[in-house]
């Protein structure tokens, strides 16, 4: 199967995310996969949720607070911060999400925002 050409491919934007919550709990990538599934869907429908595509591409997260990197497509960044900011508990344990920025590449938004 051929590839698309550039000028067909899609764009996306990276959001730079923080996570906090109590020390001690648990959270790996696949429930924060989820979770931003869930509220994408809740809050934008299914036709809005597809449009966004939202996706984890870079997870960390150690005794109580984390960084996240969310791939959007381009001009669905305000829909997906709006359904990232609905998620408030993952796996039962209290969440609290903030968007650190958004980058164009995956390397800026690491620079910029997580390793700082």
């Amino acid at each position: 199967m051929k590839h698309l050409p550039k000028h067909l491919q899609p764009r996306w934007r990276y959001l730079a995310v923080s996570l906090e919550t109590r020390p001690g709990a648990a959270i790996d990538r696949r429930a924060f996969q989820r979770e931003c599934w869930y509220a994408a869907q809740n809050l934008l429908g299914d036709p809005g949720s597809a449009r966004a595509d939202m996706t984890v591409v870079r997870f960390a997260f150690d005794d109580g607070s984390g960084d996240a990197i969310v791939r959007v497509r381009r001009g669905e960044t305000d829909p997906a911060r709006a359904a990232l900011a609905c998620i408030d508990e993952i796996d039962g344990d209290a969440v609290g999400l903030r968007v650190r920025g958004i980058s164009g590449t995956i390397r800026a938004a690491d620079e910029k925002f997580v390793r700082n």
